[in-house]
């Protein structure tokens, strides 16, 4: 993992330091998920050591190894366990993610694909029968998000090829709609889908990007398809297709995916490509004020020094100094430490 970047994530998020972004939705996130509801002994468990440990690979995996093997808990009780542990890296998702400085969506997204699959590669040797953790996923994908998400993800990284044909089914965009709370559902079937994905995954996802119409979901999904070595042509027909001019940073999500894949001069000719045949006139501009390095690291809420607040629709927050997320008045996350 990253210390250095997400040490000072932690930092600057929790000092509240000029933190930036978009005018926060005035919807309130209809599925919320309090600390609170975590017994107070995992609580305790994952609070035994401190914040800064959890960014040392070692330490994180042998912990999750030693948490999974252990007999004592119940999957469920597993999958709390993770999203605790998760909640310490800044990774646990429930409706928010914060940029550090110099990183655009896709670079955080892809740190935390690399950081999975090295979690995935110290778990390997369990041989985990992830039985009961898809049970947890069919239960709860259209009553408790953030226990059917976390099952899902923990489940693909304590085996991968256990869960393909799932991830087929949950990568369906339809399905993905129907969930209790679509917008974190889709991040988590994305995470596991960069973690291991095959030719049907992919298909899905692609028709996710051209079908979605939130702007999140669509940067999840594409996030999702370039973590892995795919056609860039699904990025130039996702570009021309997009009509909406609110999902701009979509597109941006895209230029970076493909920054991230081909070298700089087939990205130039890209680009300006897209100016050519594009037929709105904010595209254009879009795509002219990336080539003219107007937009700093190609995403418009990225900044070389503050944070970026990147939230997914439905979700007004705020940070309150007792450490309380509230959206609304309703309590999020409550981490005392």
């Amino acid at each position: 993992m990253k210390k250095t970047t997400l040490i000072l994530l932690f930092i600057t998020l929790f000092a509240k330091i000029f933190s930036q972004g978009r005018p926060i939705n005035k919807l309130t996130l209809e599925t919320t998920y309090s600390y609170m509801e975590i017994s107070k002994s995992l609580r305790d468990l994952i609070d035994q050591a401190d914040k800064p440990s959890y960014f040392d690979d070692e330490f994180f995996n042998s912990l999750l190894k030693k948490i999974i093997a252990d007999k004592q808990y119940t999957d469920k009780e597993k999958v709390q366990l993770f999203y605790l542990m998760q909640k310490k890296l800044g990774f646990a998702f429930v409706g928010v993610n914060y940029l550090p400085p110099k990183q655009n969506y896709f670079n955080f997204y892809m740190g935390e694909v690399v950081t999975w699959q090295k979690t995935k590669t110290s778990l390997k040797d369990l041989n985990y029968d992830v039985t009961h953790l898809l049970a947890l996923v069919d239960s709860n994908w259209k009553r408790d998000p953030i226990i059917a998400s976390n099952a899902l993800l923990l489940a693909t990284i304590l085996n991968p090829l256990r869960m393909t044909k799932a991830l087929q089914h949950y990568s369906e965009g339809q399905l993905i709609l129907e969930a209790k709370n679509p917008g974190i559902f889709n991040h988590y079937v994305c995470l596991s889908t960069g973690i291991t994905q095959d030719t049907i995954m992919r298909a899905n996802l692609i028709k996710n990007v051209m079908s979605f119409k939130a702007e999140t979901f669509i940067e999840d999904a594409l996030c999702a398809i370039y973590s892995k070595n795919s056609p860039v042509s699904s990025i130039k027909d996702y570009i021309l297709m997009e009509q909406n001019p609110q999902n701009d940073l979509s597109i941006q999500t895209a230029l970076c995916a493909l920054s991230a894949k081909v070298p700089a001069a087939t990205f130039e000719k890209s680009v300006k490509s897209f100016i050519d045949e594009a037929k709105e006139p904010w595209k254009k501009d879009l795509c002219k004020n990336i080539l003219a390095n107007k937009i700093p690291f190609n995403y418009s809420i990225a900044d070389k020094e503050q944070i970026g607040t990147k939230k997914w629709e439905g979700v007004t927050l705020s940070l309150y100094n007792d450490g309380a997320l509230m959206s609304n008045g309703a309590l999020l996350e409550f981490d005392p430490n």
